[in-house]
């Protein structure tokens, strides 16, 4: 039996858009916890797909957006080994919406939660990572960073 470990960093990225200041000037918040994940070993015959040791808890929240959209997004840096590419990692997470279900890319910024106008009070998405869990991996300790980015116009 293969053994591997997999630990990812979620990095926050925050976007504050610029422009014409007032009083109620528009105001995004992210935060994600706990920063880091893993998945166990498992035989692949007997666990087709592995449930993260964790939980991701993903918070946003958004002020003072009027009609305007928002969206939440997630970029994984890279694959996590040649044998090991960062597609094989999905995700599903509760609430439904404004937060969806989706795949890790390291191309295109995966869109993981998306509304208009305000969040306020703040959600928050929990997320549930599942690894494909196959022979042809090869064997050792990988990781890689991810980002969330919350963005509004």
């Amino acid at each position: 039996m293969k053994r591997f470990l997999i630990i990812f960093i979620f990095s926050i990225a925050y976007f504050l858009p610029c422009g014409i200041h007032s009083a109620l000037s528009q105001t995004l918040n992210l935060t994600v916890n706990p920063t880091s994940i893993s998945f166990s070993d498992a035989h692949p015959d007997l666990t087709p797909s592995i449930a993260a040791n964790s939980t991701v808890n993903v918070r946003i929240r958004v002020r003072q957006n009027g009609s305007n959209n928002w969206r939440l997004t997630h970029l994984a840096s890279g694959d996590l080994s040649p044998s090991i590419p960062i597609s094989n990692i999905s995700w599903t997470v509760t609430p439904q919406p404004p937060f969806i279900n989706g795949s890790m890319s390291r191309s295109v910024a995966q869109t993981a939660a998306q509304g208009t106008g305000n969040v306020n009070p703040a959600r928050t998405g929990r997320f549930t990572f599942r690894i494909a869990n196959l022979w042809s991996y090869n064997t050792g300790n990988f990781s890689v960073a991810t980002t969330f980015t919350l963005s509004a116009p």
